[in-house]
């Protein structure tokens, strides 16, 4: 009887005590700049003492923008017009190491199962398989030696990287959001496409009609592209293992130790000098102590900007 008593009292106590609920994500789509400016401000998304650097708490909201808020292209204040386009950007770059780094911690369990002397189940390999296609890697091993190369050889690949690094380039190749392909094509860092007609054509560059500038649904597909660029190009195998070696001491990383061995990657006249300028001026190197906020956006918020929400694919593909 006092068993029985007990385990009442303990499935009373579960369902009494709180529970904590995972932060919703909150994605917009063509919502005009007025709207976008009243938003940051009833969630108290300003900076300190910097407009674009939260620095009290270093916890951004989960606000992401699908694309650029309609009259962005009308902010004659620089400034202004600077700060929001990092407002814009820095939470996505948080959101892309997130998703990353579910992704490493998945191969990372793999890794477990193998060293527990497990062998590698059908749906491990096709797994694997499609990881390694994703990111372009190759090799002529067959069976066990393949895949246990691949297990390697992706946790060197699929890790986060500096948010600091991907806005910067972001800044650079986009001039703080001010060029066309932010607008036309959703493009942050000017990815070309060679050999086709598809994508956006470059204008005042030179008569080279073999290549387009490649164009996405959203911003956020752009920032992934160009975290799967540095993560899987031949160009960019130095940063990857730099960034491994801080990773086997346990060391942060953080933009400035790995901004040098991104230069390769535009072909900007004096592009490392104009890295460096901006990283540091800008304090950017901030945003790699940073996290997205566990913080939940009120019903009432969101209920108020309805007409611009928008599910995310993963959102998507739970609710179906």
């Amino acid at each position: 009887m006092k068993a029985l008593t007990k385990t009442l009292i303990f499935i009373t106590l579960l369902i009494l005590l709180p529970t904590k609920t995972k932060a919703q994500d909150l994605w917009l789509k063509n919502i005009p700049l007025a709207k976008l400016e009243a938003l940051y401000k009833e969630v108290n998304y300003a900076g300190y003492p910097k407009d674009h650097l939260l620095l009290d708490d270093r916890k951004y909201p989960r606000i992401f923008l699908k694309n650029i808020p309609l009259g962005f292209e009308k902010i004659t204040d620089e400034t202004k017009r600077n700060n929001l386009f990092l407002k814009i950007l820095i939470p996505l770059a948080l959101k892309l190491n997130e998703d990353i780094m579910i992704e490493r911690k998945k191969l990372l369990k793999l890794q477990e199962k193998i060293d527990e002397g497990k062998n590698f189940s059908k749906q491990d390999i096709d797994y694997l398989e499609k990881l390694a296609k994703e990111y372009d890697l190759f090799t002529t091993f067959n069976d066990d030696i393949r895949h246990n190369y691949f297990l390697a050889e992706l946790q060197n690949r699929v890790d986060r990287i500096p948010p600091s690094i991907i806005v910067t380039a972001a800044i650079i190749e986009t001039n703080w959001g001010a060029s066309r392909i932010v607008k036309e094509g959703n493009s942050l860092y000017k990815i070309l496409e060679w050999h086709t007609t598809e994508g956006l054509k470059p204008i005042g560059e030179n008569e080279d009609n073999s290549y387009r500038i490649k164009i996405y649904p959203d911003l956020y597909s752009s920032i992934k592209d160009y975290a799967l660029k540095v993560n899987s190009a031949p160009s960019f195998e130095k940063l990857r293992n730099l960034r491994r070696e801080y990773r086997e001491l346990n060391n942060n990383m953080v933009g400035h130790i790995l901004a040098p061995y991104t230069f390769g990657s535009s072909n900007l006249h004096n592009y490392p000098g104009i890295f460096d300028y901006t990283l540091a001026y800008y304090e950017l190197l901030e945003i790699d102590k940073s996290i997205l906020t566990d913080k939940i956006i009120s019903d009432s918020i969101i209920k108020k900007y309805q007409p611009y929400t928008v599910k995310n694919k993963k959102q998507e593909k739970k609710h179906d």
